[in-house]
């Protein structure tokens, strides 16, 4: 995730879209944590870990980049509502 909790903390956020937008940073963040452990399985076991979690991989990735993408529209919205 590019945006850090802090920057979340951070932003001057409407009432009600804190908690929306640290679930959504958790999903992210979740997704990655997933993605680099499948990676270093397959680094670790090799041929056989890359068919069975290289796809894994490339759907937490995928998932993680949703998060950030869903999670910079709420704080874009969040600080258009702010001033």
């Amino acid at each position: 995730m590019k945006t850090t909790f802090q920057e979340i903390l951070s932003t001057d956020l409407t009432l009600g879209s804190f908690p929306v937008s640290s679930k959504i940073f958790s999903l992210g963040r979740e997704a990655e944590i997933i993605a680099k452990v499948v990676q270093n399985k397959i680094d670790e076991d090799g041929e056989f870990a890359k068919i069975s979690c290289s796809n894994i991989v490339d759907w937490m990735n995928e998932l993680a980049e949703q998060a950030q993408v869903c999670l910079d529209l709420q704080m874009e919205k969040d600080l258009k509502n702010s001033k």
